[in-house]
């Protein structure tokens, strides 16, 4: 009896019982999920103690105490008089002093226009 090639050998069957590729593949997805989850937390944990979070939450916070709602969905302006008479008072202060500004930007302006007119004439 002579053998002509190499001959194929049958793979070992496997023990009866448990498949652990099996139990691997459905539990893959589950520990992907959970670990998912956990990265978004953390995720999230740091963003909501970062100054950008709390900026917003500020932000959101005066822009519900600057208007209020009523009955029929209209917004309506709900703000303090006191403190809206102060900055139009604090506004006509700054429109002030701007015109002075102006001004004297003008003389010093019109000083240097006469400044070089005379050292153009005198290099005449």
């Amino acid at each position: 009896m002579t053998l002509q090639g190499p001959v194929a050998i049958p793979p070992p069957t496997p023990p009866p019982g448990v498949d652990v590729d099996t139990i691997i593949n459905s539990l893959a997805p589950l520990i992907g999920g959970v670990t998912a989850l956990i990265v978004a937390g953390v995720v999230l944990y740091a963003f909501f103690k970062s100054d950008l979070a709390a900026a917003i939450a500020a932000r959101i916070r005066a822009g519900a105490h600057r208007r209020g709602r009523k009955l029929g969905g209209e917004w309506v302006e709900s703000g303090d008089e006191s403190q809206t008479a102060q900055l139009e008072e604090r506004m006509q202060q700054m429109h002030g002093q701007i015109a002075d500004l102006a001004e004297r930007l003008d003389f010093a302006e019109r000083l240097l226009a006469q400044k070089r007119e005379r050292t153009l004439r005198a290099g005449e």
